[in-house]
């Protein structure tokens, strides 16, 4: 049996982590953030989104190397993934996710992203 988590707080948490800091800042901006637990209970992960009317940012953290960050538009704006990047670390994706402009913006990501057979984050 496992035992119960213990709250850590934020001052806590990014003593021990500095690299969380980047979740502290989008979670303050309206991100929401769930976990990703396997068939046994056991935490894998933590996804994150924050969607707005044109669009829905993603992030997939699975540890300190593996995150991935996605932007998908809605369908009503042409609908499909117009960007991602899995490679990186935490900082570095989240900084770039944010860094995106706003659909319709000058240099907004807007070819959507053809799928493959099999894609799993």
């Amino acid at each position: 049996m496992n035992a119960p988590i213990t709250p850590v707080s934020t001052e806590e948490t990014l003593r021990r982590y500095p690299e969380l800091h980047e979740l502290v800042t989008v979670r303050e901006a309206g991100w929401f953030f769930r976990p990703i637990m396997s068939e046994h209970a056991e935490l894998e992960g933590i996804v994150g989104s924050y969607s707005r009317a044109q669009y829905t940012d993603a992030l997939w953290i699975y540890d300190r190397s593996k995150v991935i960050g996605i932007r998908v538009l809605d369908e009503r704006y042409g609908g499909g993934t117009v960007w991602v990047k899995d490679s990186g670390d935490l900082q570095e994706v989240v900084q770039e996710l944010l860094a995106l402009p706003e659909p319709g913006q000058r240099l907004a990501p807007h070819l959507v992203i053809a799928p493959t057979q099999l894609w799993t984050p």
